[in-house]
């Protein structure tokens, strides 16, 4: 379970200032995040994976507590054991894709057995050698996807990731990870302003708007 409640204040000369004032869970399967552009989705992934800090708040997943500010607790990016799917791949671009995917599994000897069974589970083992430019944006994401659960993340964090590919890899895509997240039974969070993804693959949906949990849907069952 992943309990965040958290809050951000964001200050820019050029606009207003903006809030981010959150509190929701995250429990197993699939949780959609859905709102529109600016609404705070990407900052709540980039908060839970450690890349940007709360001003005030906690977020906890299990029994391990990423942030606290009373408790003064702030784990690192790499403490947080945190899969993230980016909307642009962020791919190295001088690494294979066995290189790009075995690229954050800490036991070396491991290294080449694991990224072999992701390339097989994304069903990418004929691009294994390529470089990023030599690979069509679904295949890209496929890297991106292997690599993020390469390392057995607690909590994969997926931030649009299928808004620069057409419509029948998206298709495939969608397909390919419910079928990840039923596989290794890690909770995803999926941010997306695509009802028909939404639908397609949430089992719980959460709304922003303005910064603020709008709504919490449990849809399991």
């Amino acid at each position: 379970m992943l309990t965040v409640n958290l809050k951000k204040q964001f200050k820019n000369k050029k606009t207003a200032e903006f809030l981010l004032d959150v509190s929701f869970e995250v429990s197993s399967g699939i949780t959609v995040l859905m709102g529109a552009s600016g609404a705070g989705k990407t900052t709540i992934l980039r908060l839970i994976a450690g890349i940007l800090t709360p001003d005030e708040g906690s977020i906890n997943l299990d029994s391990t507590t990423f942030f606290d500010s009373a408790k003064n607790v702030n784990l690192s990016i790499q403490e947080r054991n945190v899969g993230f799917v980016f909307q642009d791949y962020a791919l190295f671009p001088h690494l294979t894709a066995k290189q790009n995917i075995a690229y954050g599994i800490k036991d070396k000897s491991l290294r080449n057995e694991k990224a072999r069974i992701m390339l097989a589970l994304f069903h990418i083992e004929h691009i294994s050698e390529r470089t990023p430019n030599k690979m069509s944006g679904g295949e890209q994401q496929r890297v991106a996807l292997a690599r993020a659960l390469a390392s057995n993340p607690k909590i994969v964090l997926l931030d649009e990731p299928l808004s620069a590919v057409d419509v029948e890899t998206r298709t495939k895509l969608l397909d390919e990870i419910e079928e990840a997240q039923k596989r290794t039974n890690i909770p995803f969070i999926y941010v997306t302003h695509n009802e028909k993804e939404a639908e397609r693959l949430e089992n719980s949906r959460v709304i922003v708007q303005n910064g603020h949990i709008l709504n919490q849907e449990n849809l399991q069952g």
